[in-house]
């Protein structure tokens, strides 16, 4: 995204979610919906728990390599498969998954 272009986000499934996303339906509604699930289960203190959780959870269901992050402030530069790459926001919380070969 060139620095001139203004990031568009849209609300789906409760998540503020960078528009249009770079992944298929079923990975991105995977994706918001565990980390949905995952902040009724764990708690704040447990991010690196809930990371990990969340790399299983996409592991398993949507094939190896995936990557997770979250946070309040944090920057990225990588490089993945096409057509998956999620960022979304759950209240003021960044999410940022990518899957790499």
């Amino acid at each position: 995204m060139s620095s001139q272009t203004t990031a568009q986000y849209r609300m789906y499934l409760g998540a503020r979610v960078l528009w249009p996303p770079d992944c298929p339906d079923d990975i991105l509604e995977g994706a918001i919906n565990e980390t949905q699930s995952c902040l009724k289960t764990f708690e704040a203190k447990d991010g690196q728990k809930m990371a990990e959780h969340l790399k299983k959870y996409l592991d398993t269901n949507f094939e190896p390599f995936w990557h997770v992050f979250f946070g309040k402030n944090f920057g990225c530069h990588s490089i993945h498969e096409k057509r998956r790459f999620i960022y979304f926001y759950i209240d003021k919380t960044a999410y940022l998954f990518y899957k790499t070969q």
